[in-house]
């Protein structure tokens, strides 16, 4: 028997749990017919790629000029292949791991006025090195020393190794820790320090200062930069779990092995989207429906998907692979059950979302008055009193994904351009956003190697980017500049919370067929990570199946 799956959304989570239910048919003979349903003309929900031009350039003296071309990503534009293991095995398994190239790994942490600059270096191959601000020489190491064993007791208290202590409460906040470690550092970080064989003189006067200084000018910074701090409460009011839960997962307690997509993140996005259709069978099919929103709907025996521009489609299961708020969009309740309706629409309510720009420019007044610190990420440091305002970050892109590290791509390093990271749009100076450049414009062999929607104008009609949409239309002079609006979701207690009930939901769901609707997407599992969603939409393959088996059984 063939089944028919509708996954309604093409970012990381639904492609790969396309990607997870054809192999897995594959494997044991069940026919299954898989269809993708994404709104926007391009896969990846946060992930958008951009073509610029710097201006132009000669080979050599004498020769014609030609346009200076760059390339960046406005969104999702790095992993960790040292800790995302499922995201490196299914980039193996396409033919695309030597697409994820190495970059310059090091952040600077300044404040605007620049009274106050540190940089963390560990990682710089070349460039210039300041003992004044580099971390490692802070307080002749002790700050670094102290910073290494505060991390690693905050990612214990989160993820507690097998044996430990059960976890904290998700009540427990960032400021609570650092107030807790400030008053009693010994009882707090002792232990941690012993088993790091890390030397720290607990009688030391000056340990809470140090403290203090980290969470100030290192943690409470790096938290705001992240896209899932809620923006009402800053920092200080973010469980514990959220950020060191993430770090969890970015570092894993090993040597960062941070890599970018080469030509954007949409580039391998595509690959895999390419490779499932390439995959296909005639008893297992996977296809991709881009461009229209559509309405899912309960029906006997399934579910009915319709596009806005297409004629309704039926399918046995429905896999909500997107934002919390999108899939309430979506879901026509009236076939639901009123209990499990209210469960599903209470659920969804509870995720939050927070809003901001990417933006590719050339407006050095975001990146640290001293140009020696500038590193591949930049992220600015507010006073204590705005500390809950969203903070900035901003990669410098000749060292992102043009560095050191890849000299054949370095040859060109200037002009300097940047990507930034803001909450509103008008932090850049107009004049310094760069132009989508697209077309005949984008040199053939870059053109053949840019994701598709990269050659597409943005204009009015046709915000063909990120979230762009839900503005209601591009703002009058920023049709054609190199900026995307994207959404996250607030990993606040009431986001955690109903990560948990979802999680329920679908289990429930697989064992005993309730509705034939799975919710997944990166606002279901942890902090919404490339790796998470992996982990999500294998989660997302075994409850489908099982549900489909029960249906099977109960016939």
């Amino acid at each position: 028997m063939s089944f028919h799956i509708a996954i309604i959304g093409g970012g990381v989570s639904g492609l790969s749990a396309a990607y997870y239910l054809q192999q897995q048919a594959l494997q044991t003979g069940q026919a299954l017919d898989i269809t993708v349903y994404e709104r926007k003309a391009q896969f990846g929900g946060n992930a958008d790629t951009v073509a610029v031009k710097l201006g132009t350039w000669q080979n050599g003296q004498g020769q014609p000029e030609q346009p200076f071309i760059r390339w960046a990503d406005l969104g999702v534009n790095d992993v960790n292949l040292a800790t995302y293991k499922l995201l490196a095995a299914v980039m193996k398994d396409i033919g695309y791991l030597q697409h994820m190239l190495p970059l310059q790994d090091t952040t600077s942490y300044f404040t605007t006025d620049g009274s106050r600059y540190l940089t963390d270096d560990a990682s710089l191959y070349n460039g210039v090195s300041d003992a004044r601000f580099n971390l490692a020489s802070a307080d002749d190491g002790r700050l670094s020393s102290l910073l290494a064993v505060v991390h690693q007791h905050a990612i214990d208290l989160v993820a507690p190794p097998a044996g430990g202590p059960p976890p904290i409460p998700v009540s427990y906040t960032v400021a609570q820790y650092f107030a807790d470690c400030i008053s009693q550092p010994e009882a707090m970080l002792a232990a941690t320090a012993r088993q790091m064989h890390i030397t720290i003189d607990w009688g030391d006067p000056a340990i809470p200062g140090r403290i203090t200084r980290l969470r100030d000018e290192i943690y409470y910074p790096r938290i705001s930069a992240m896209y899932f701090t809620d923006n009402e409460t800053g920092p200080a009011g973010m469980p514990l779990q959220s950020p060191f839960q993430y770090y969890r997962v970015q570092e894993g307690g090993v040597t960062p092995d941070r890599r970018y997509f080469e030509f954007g993140a949409q580039h391998w996005l595509e690959a895999l989207a390419r490779t499932l259709v390439a995959r296909s069978t005639d008893k297992v099919k996977v296809r991709h429906h881009m461009g229209e929103a559509v309405k899912v709907k309960i029906a006997p025996g399934g579910a009915v998907v319709t596009p806005a521009g297409g004629p309704p489609v039926h399918c046995d299961v429905a896999l909500m692979a997107l934002h919390a708020d999108d899939a309430l969009r979506a879901l026509d309740f009236s076939g639901v059950p009123p209990e499990v309706a209210r469960n599903i629409q209470q659920t969804l309510g509870m995720v939050r979302y927070t809003r901001s720009y990417g933006v590719c420019h050339t407006d050095e007044a975001l990146l640290p008055r001293n140009r020696n610190i500038w590193r591949t990420y930049n992220v600015q440091v507010n006073p204590l009193s705005q500390q809950v305002q969203p903070y900035r970050m901003s990669y410098v892109e000749n060292l992102h994904q043009n560095d050191p590290v890849n000299p054949a791509l370095s040859n060109i390093g200037l002009p300097v351009f940047f990507t930034s990271l803001i909450p509103d749009l008008r932090q850049v100076q107009p004049n310094a956003v760069l132009t989508r450049v697209t077309g005949s414009e984008v040199p053939d062999k870059l053109a053949r190697a840019l994701p598709h929607l990269a050659q597409v104008p943005l204009n009015q009609t046709h915000p063909a980017t990120g979230y762009t949409h839900e503005l209601g239309g591009i703002p009058t002079g920023d049709a054609g500049k190199a900026w995307a609006l994207f959404k996250h979701n607030v990993l606040n207690v009431a986001c955690i919370q109903a990560q948990q009930q979802m999680l329920t939901l679908n289990q429930d769901n697989a064992r005993r067929p309730l509705i034939p609707l799975f919710f997944g997407g990166g606002w279901t599992h942890g902090a919404g990570l490339h790796e998470q969603c992996l982990e999500q939409s294998q989660q997302l393959t075994a409850w489908t199946l099982a549900y489909l088996d029960a249906r099977l059984r109960s016939q």
